[in-house]
């Protein structure tokens, strides 16, 4: 189970060139079974290719994951067809992460960074990457989650904010991940971030002891148990009430 919150804002106070993804982020909603299956998908794109790109990349790369067989080969396949829906892919800087069960996938390029905080030990992921080639984005093996983990994105604003990471141990105390996120931008700020500025955060938590199908289940049998019970004491007690 995966709560995720995100956001980003421009430096001159006008239209953030960056654009940021997360189920429940604006496009169509993504069901329970494709989360299941393929994990949640998160997302942050910028770069000098400008908004639109951004946005192009994001609506490329997320049918692509969601359409194909998750995990790190999934990513890689999205990647590149979202990359082949710009023009100019070189221009843009992203990073992507998949949270598929206990595991993390990472794909990025350029200066966007993630991180992932484990109580007070934050790891900025850096070492789970390496480039395919002598260009392109870089992408892990995968990097193994437990409930109590965070995971956080960052825009190369942002990213070059934080640094290492190690400021962001705070996030493992916040109770929310919307929380979370707001606190990290205005933490960029005040270290001196000028640009846009976009993060996404995820709190990993225990999976339920019952899936919502189930718990609707029962729901349903516990209110029909009572209504049974209701009836039971009813007729007992016109039984009394008549005598015997």
């Amino acid at each position: 189970m995966v709560d995720i919150w995100g956001e980003t804002t421009a430096g001159d106070g006008a239209l953030s060139q960056e654009a940021i993804f997360f189920p429940g982020a604006g496009l169509d909603p993504l069901s329970d079974e494709l989360l299941v299956a393929h994990g949640s998908l998160l997302a942050v794109v910028g770069g000098p290719a400008g908004r639109a790109a951004a946005r192009e990349f994001i609506a490329a790369l997320v049918p692509a994951y969601y359409a194909g067989g998750g995990g790190a080969d999934g990513l890689r396949r999205a990647v590149a067809n979202a990359e082949a829906a710009v023009p100019d892919p070189a221009a843009l800087a992203f990073v992507a992460v998949v949270l598929a069960g206990d595991t993390l996938y990472l794909a990025r390029a350029g200066g966007g960074r993630a991180y992932r905080v484990r109580g007070e030990a934050v790891d900025p992921l850096a070492r789970a990457t390496a480039p395919t080639a002598t260009v392109g984005p870089a992408f892990s093996l995968g990097v193994p989650l437990r409930a109590g983990d965070r995971v956080v994105l960052c825009s190369p604003a942002a990213a070059e904010a934080v640094g290492d990471g190690q400021l962001l141990t705070y996030v493992a105390e916040q109770r929310a991940p919307r929380e979370a996120a707001a606190r990290l931008i205005a933490l960029t700020r005040e270290r001196g971030a000028t640009d846009d500025v976009s993060v996404v955060v995820a709190f990993v938590r225990a999976a339920p002891l019952l899936s919502r199908g189930q718990a609707a289940a029962l729901l349903v049998l516990g209110a029909a148990a009572v209504g049974a019970v209701g009836w039971l004491v009813w007729e007992v007690l016109r039984y009394w009430q008549g005598g015997g």
